[in-house]
């Protein structure tokens, strides 16, 4: 099967370590040891487009109202799975903008920022709620800063409901190289808001998580995947994550396709302070 013969194709990942000061790059050839299983399922997700957040950015350097516009939140309502879902936000914090990837897993949510403000985002009780972030580049410029963002208010967008959609799932497999190693599970909503009959090329978004374990030291890691453009499963074209733990920070992976090969090209910068 065409699946069973990419993964045997070897995944370039340029990978990060973290200094204390700066991020250092470094390269892993990850491996997958076995092919792993597509498993097929129907599920239940709860949609909400364009509702409106902001906070208050509280602390140097980045002072003042942050508004976020949830462009689409996607939420497993059902299944194994019930209670995980992802969200694409658009960010103004004066002249700082931007995207915010999120995933998030019942009321806790982290995910990366890109754009003028890069660096991970976190909240633990619910997207209604205080916001933190963990900022490795600012308008351009390496830093190293802690921004709390204090919630302040919330209007809904609209949010519909759609059954049986169809979820492929590949649950946990191992990615591995020499002192590194990951096990990750992959969710792929191709038309989370569609007909999922006509969805068979992987044309849409999803979620992955699971955990990593770096020589001695591991954690755990969460992505959004984005699949705007049809690229055979499961290199999603586009993966914007977060780790914790001794690799804590972002990890940005782009997957290409040449000549009916893929191929994925890693570009993460990481934080030296841990979440």
């Amino acid at each position: 099967m065409m699946i069973k013969k990419i993964w045997g194709l070897l995944i370039i990942l340029y990978c990060c370590l973290v200094s204390l000061a700066f991020a250092q790059e470094t390269n892993f050839n990850l491996f997958v040891p076995d092919s792993p299983i597509l498993v097929n399922t129907d599920v239940d997700v709860s949609i909400e487009k364009n509702g409106i957040l902001t906070f208050q950015a509280e602390n140097f350097p980045l002072l003042g109202e942050v508004s976020m516009k949830v462009s689409e939140k996607v939420t497993l309502l059902s299944g194994d799975y019930a209670g995980w879902g992802y969200a694409l936000i658009e960010y103004n914090a004066g002249k700082l903008k931007g995207s915010l990837y999120y995933v998030f897993h019942n009321n806790e949510a982290r995910g990366m920022l890109t754009g003028d403000v890069v660096g991970v985002a976190q909240q633990l009780t619910g997207l209604e709620n205080d916001m933190v972030w963990r900022v490795a580049t600012l308008d351009g410029t390496e830093t190293q800063v802690t921004i709390n963002l204090t919630f302040n208010s919330y209007r809904p967008g609209k949010t519909t409901e759609h059954y049986n959609i169809w979820m492929p799932v590949l649950p946990s497999f191992t990615l591995s190289a020499n002192g590194y190693s990951q096990a990750t599970t992959l969710l792929l909503l191709p038309a989370p808001d569609g007909n999922p009959h006509n969805a068979r090329k992987f044309k849409g978004g999803g979620l992955e998580f699971g955990t990593y374990q770096s020589g001695a030291q591991g954690g755990t890691f969460w992505s959004f995947l984005d699949n705007s453009e049809t690229v055979d499963p499961p290199f999603i074209q586009k993966r914007y994550g977060t780790r914790d733990g001794i690799l804590s920070g972002t990890a940005e992976i782009s997957f290409q396709n040449s000549a009916g090969v893929n191929s994925a090209v890693n570009q993460s910068t990481l934080l030296a302070e841990q979440f």
